[in-house]
């Protein structure tokens, strides 16, 4: 372990770090990265440098500094911990080699079953930073840079370590579920900032649905992890935030055996079956409940994504909270890519007569929990059409990022070739009446995308429509001092809404508002603290209607053409992105 640094991201630990630096070997070399402490941080220890970059990093950025600083491995530890003896430098000797990531691991995450290391004591091998990068510091600054960087590095080929517990390795105590001093004085100085500081990935969840389509599968892989595929060799994503939930929908050939040997845990790439065929929109459905993702896209078994993808999306989509962001198609068939598709803006009114986005639309997961999700009575076709439509019913209006991001595979197997023509229109549209009685008489929801004046309907999973307010959706705001999300019920309709943290305005049944009763208030009712918890909130300003983000699905589903097709520059850079809407709808992996 000749070329070992020990990193120490340092703020305001100046109560702990001497017994921290005293129990590390005096031949070792150590870095502190003083991430702008109030009061400058110095030592006199011959092992010790101490770097004070000129702008606050938080964690992620401090690390980074550390890494750079130092010219070989690195192993990262917290101010506020201490070792003894020199078992766990006998660990590092003895595994370096076979895993370039090594430490301390959070074991019980649902999302990453293997563990993942975090940063109160983690070994980095240098020939992993060289070629995975730092960690990242935009959108993990705090918690969860940890995880991010060890999937790049597990989908960059190389392999991780965590451990329950590290030899000789001690943690101040603190209680189950508290955060360390450093995080919580972060927290309470930029409380606004939880939301950022506190999560961990993945933030995106690509739901596949797969059906007879397994021998797709590998390029689809690649687009999104990198690697070779039909259009050459892939990047991979820019954005590694992401899981993948591939769902076989009780495929007849080999397609889950397929899967399953691409799933992979390290990775993030995960398998559901069905036992019984049941459909996209199904099929859709049950890859959304396995998820753990903040926002859900949807990609067709048989198509790809271009390397920006997930990255302009993501942004668009924090850009725009409570809207759904779509993008551009570009076709491809025989290893090449062919025409583009630009996506028209986001209409309402015209949405109701004919879906104009694709598919691979990137929503909250809260949208999918509120509209229902996809309607499973839609099994033939424009499940999605549905499910935009019910989107729009409940305020997610759309983004259009003008970026052709989306692969479509466009090779004569797509569902359109059989659920196209005169006679599936018209029962397709018979469903969507059916679906939706009220919109097709006129009615538009309070906050409807196409401009409230009606009672809000709910479309759950089976395709069913219910009526959660009897006078339409109230919108109101999170008054109260939780900086994080948390439940809320309604007394009347029992509906469970979610507030607090990032959720600080939402729509409730007026029937929860208020009740008069004080046993069972409402929640303008709610008083803690002498503040009320809840206050109405007005409409926001629908400046320019927003369109959904398109996602690829299998021969289930289908991208129907626009009516005047445009060519657009397939884009490898970011650019600023538009409030917009969406356009064209794509197939399915059913």
């Amino acid at each position: 372990m000749e070329s070992l640094t020990v990193v120490v991201p340092f703020w305001n630990g100046h109560a702990t770090i001497e017994r921290l630096l005293e129990s590390l070997p005096d031949a070792l070399p150590v870095v502190v990265v003083d991430d702008q402490s109030d009061s400058p941080y110095r030592s006199k220890r011959e092992n010790v440098t101490v770097i004070r970059p000129a702008a606050k990093g938080y964690f992620a950025g401090a690390v980074n500094a550390g890494l750079s600083a130092c010219g070989g491995d690195a192993l990262v530890v917290n101010q506020d911990a201490w070792l003894e003896g020199s078992a766990w430098l006998d660990l590092l000797a003895e595994e370096h080699e076979k895993h370039a990531l090594i430490g301390h691991g959070v074991m019980a995450h649902p999302a990453w079953p293997k563990g993942y290391v975090q940063g109160t004591f983690m070994f980095l091998r240098r020939d992993a930073i060289s070629k995975v990068g730092g960690l990242n510091a935009r959108d993990y600054p705090l918690w969860g840079c940890t995880a991010e960087w060890q999937v790049r590095a597990a989908r960059a080929g190389f392999r991780a370590l965590p451990l329950p517990e590290i030899p000789g390795f001690h943690h101040q105590e603190r209680k189950p579920g508290a955060f360390g001093d450093s995080i919580t004085e972060a927290l309470r100085r930029e409380p606004g900032e939880k939301g950022r500081f506190i999560r961990t990935p993945p933030m995106i969840s690509i739901i596949v649905p797969c059906f007879n389509y397994g021998k797709y599968l590998p390029d689809l892989v690649a687009s999104l992890a990198g690697g070779p595929s039909s259009l050459g060799n892939m990047l991979g994503q820019t954005f590694a935030a992401w899981e993948l939930v591939i769902v076989d929908d009780a495929s007849t050939d080999k397609s889950a055996e397929m899967a399953a040997a691409l799933a992979d845990p390290w990775k993030g790439i995960r398998l559901v079956r069905r036992a019984k065929n049941g459909g996209t929109a199904a099929a859709n459905n049950d890859g959304v409940r396995a998820s753990f993702g903040r926002y859900i896209t949807v990609l067709g078994a048989d198509d790809m994504m271009e390397p920006y993808r997930l990255e302009a999306l993501y942004q668009a989509a924090e850009a725009h909270p409570h809207s759904v962001v779509y993008d551009d198609v570009a076709l491809f068939k025989a290893g090449e890519r062919m025409q583009t598709w630009a996506m028209a803006e986001y209409d309402f009114e015209k949405l109701l007569q004919k879906n104009h986005m694709h598919a691979g639309i990137l929503f909250p997961k809260k949208a999918w929990e509120e509209t229902g999700g996809y309607p499973e009575s839609m099994r033939e076709g424009r499940e999605d059409w549905a499910f935009n439509v019910a989107l729009g019913v409940w305020g997610y209006c759309g983004v259009r990022v003008p970026k052709a991001g989306y692969l479509y595979r466009r090779e004569k197997h797509n569902r359109t070739l059989r659920n196209s023509g005169p006679g599936w229109r018209e029962r397709f549209t018979g469903q969507m009446k059916a679906l939706f009685p009220g919109l097709y008489k006129g009615e538009r929801p309070m906050a409807c995308c196409g401009g409230g004046r009606a009672p809000a309907r709910k479309m759950n999973g089976k395709g069913a429509a219910s009526l959660p307010g009897a006078a339409g959706m109230l919108r109101i705001e999170y008054a109260g001092l939780n900086d994080g999300d948390m439940p809320w019920y309604g007394p009347v309709t029992g509906t469970r809404y979610v507030f607090g943290g990032v959720h600080k305005t939402g729509y409730i049944d007026p029937r929860d508002a208020r009740t008069g009763n004080s046993k069972k208030p409402g929640l303008l009712d709610i008083w803690e603290h002498g503040r009320a918890q809840f206050r109405e909130a007005p409409l926001p300003v629908q400046a320019v209607a927003m369109p959904a983000a398109a996602p690829a699905i299998a021969p289930e589903a289908e991208l129907e053409a626009p009516e005047a097709p445009v060519e657009v520059v397939v884009e490898t850079e970011l650019t600023p992105l538009p409030r917009s809407t969406p356009r064209r709808r794509k197939k399915s992996g059913d």
